[in-house]
């Protein structure tokens, strides 16, 4: 590849690329309603062995814009230059386009720490006893794509709340995210994928779509909204891209008649355990839930040699998965509760700044007997009233919602954000799945060398990839 090929490979769209629909447009004649609902939905899974689509397998929808191709250099092969000079000069490019990419992703955590921070009080913290999930970045890159759509205000609070300047800095934080958490290289796959659905006849901003193409990797198609052919399609683009591990939850879908947008993220990932389980030291156990004992399958380790954490309410492990992602868990101490460790919030600290394993002021080498509950768990829930409360109001109020960048047709504005997510766990590693629908001071050190960490109670746990949670859980009964 010469230099030049290689710079236009890093060109960014500077241009402005949402303008002012013309006016005078009207709505669709069968969705013609006082408001419209505007259905946006994301996803999180974790599966093993699935192709992956981006595209609807049929022509139900038509398809208004593909999604980018991914935008991440490969080292140059020295071989492919004509001289050491060429091949240098392809080198500097790469290490540039990889500390642009490094700082963006920076800037993304440092400015996401309290919406990851807030989000888990917001949607783990129990009232009823039951299994609490979420997709961080799921909410995070589904919100995002509805700033690009929207402005004003609307717009400016979900800026806010993710501590970002303007739009041309969180499109490029956005992309570098995306970027950072893909892996596809046939055993661990992280994979994120991005629609956007329109109504038929509905006047869109063709520089609006093509922002979410290039931006946000998202197709986007349109199509007859609310009829049993997309949702049927809608279905199965999600299935594709979730390796069919939604699809009780997909065989729900269901848009309402007026519904003029649907955003949908997903997100495919796969990955086993570094270290996995034996199945023959796998035994049965007590698992004591808000509700009562139940019996459980717990995988075990004999003092298995790792690094033990603690914080004036909790003690934690984490796990490492091959693809290099973690999986923490975080158990309250004796006479805490879930919401406690929730309140308190520096379990999370633990979580977003060890990137090394000893970078955690109370944390120690040991030896440890560990007692995890194999468990798939479930949970649906609406984010709306969550997100509301950290600042993004305006998008879900009729009459107030801005979303003239996407079209000048209006008001628009979003009517939830439902997320349906499935956690499974066992020997091998992890398998999960989540479904957005937007239509301290420490305690003491550890006395012994070996201590036992046995999951026997409620607790918390976080997938993180570089310090991104990609989802978190309050698992009160592993049943």
């Amino acid at each position: 590849m010469k230099n030049e090929r290689i710079l236009d490979a890093l060109e960014m769209v500077d241009a402005e690329l949402i303008e002012e629909a013309a006016p005078g447009n009207k709505l669709p004649k069968k969705k013609r309603r006082t408001f419209l609902r505007v259905a946006v939905a994301a996803a999180l899974v974790i599966a093993i062995g699935v192709n992956i689509m981006s595209a609807p397998a049929r022509s139900a929808a038509k398809t208004i814009a593909v999604a980018s191709e991914r935008r991440w250099m490969e080292v140059p092969e020295f071989d492919a230059y004509e001289n050491q000079e060429e091949w240098q000069a392809a080198m500097a490019v790469l290490d540039a386009e990889r500390e642009m990419r490094k700082a963006a992703v920076a800037e993304a955590k440092a400015g996401l720490r309290s919406f990851y921070e807030d989000g888990n009080r917001q949607f783990l913290t129990t009232y009823q006893n039951e299994n609490k999930l979420w997709s961080p970045i799921n909410a995070y890159i589904g919100l995002a794509m509805a700033a690009e759509l929207t402005e004003g205000e609307t717009r400016q609070q979900i800026l806010e709340l993710f501590h970002v300047e303007d739009l041309d800095m969180l499109r490029k934080q956005v992309s570098a995210t995306w970027e950072k958490i893909y892996m596809d290289n046939s055993n661990e796959i992280c994979v994120p994928s991005n629609s956007l659905w329109l109504e038929n006849d509905l006047k869109y901003n063709r520089e609006a779509m093509d922002a979410l193409a290039y931006y946000y990797y998202a197709s986007v198609y349109q199509g007859d909204l609310g009829s049993d052919e997309l949702n049927k399609e809608i279905a199965t683009w999600i299935n594709n891209n979730t390796g069919n591990f939604l699809e009780d939850s997909t065989k729900k879908i269901a848009l309402a008649p007026e519904t003029v947008v649907a955003l949908y993220s997903t997100l495919y990932f796969q990955s086993k355990w570094m270290d996995e389980f034996s199945k023959s030291q796998t035994t049965e156990g007590v698992f004591h839930t808000p509700d009562g004992d139940v019996q459980v399958e717990y995988m075990n380790k004999k003092l298995n040699q790792m690094y033990y954490y603690w914080g004036s309410n909790f003690s934690a492990v984490n796990l490492s998965l091959k693809n290099g992602s973690r999986m923490w868990f975080i158990l309250p101490d004796e006479g805490m509760t879930v919401d406690d460790v929730l309140d308190d919030g520096t379990y999370m600290d633990m979580v977003l700044d060890a990137n090394r394993f000893d970078e955690w002021e109370n944390c120690k080498y040991m030896k440890v007997n560990l007692s995890v509950p194999k468990f798939d768990v479930a949970s649906t829930q609406d984010l709306s009233d969550g997100l509301k409360d950290m600042g993004a109001t305006d998008v879900f109020t009729e009459h107030v919602a801005e979303f003239e960048k996407l079209t000048s047709m209006s008001p628009i504005y979003l009517s939830g954000a439902n997320q349906s997510v499935r956690v499974q766990i066992d020997e091998e590693g992890v398998k999960a799945a989540a479904y957005i629908e937007l239509p301290g001071e420490g305690a003491a050190i550890p006395p012994e060398e070996i201590i036992d960490f046995v999951l026997d109670r409620p607790f918390l746990f976080v997938i993180e990839n570089d310090n991104i949670p990609l989802f978190a859980g309050c698992v009160n009964s592993p049943k």
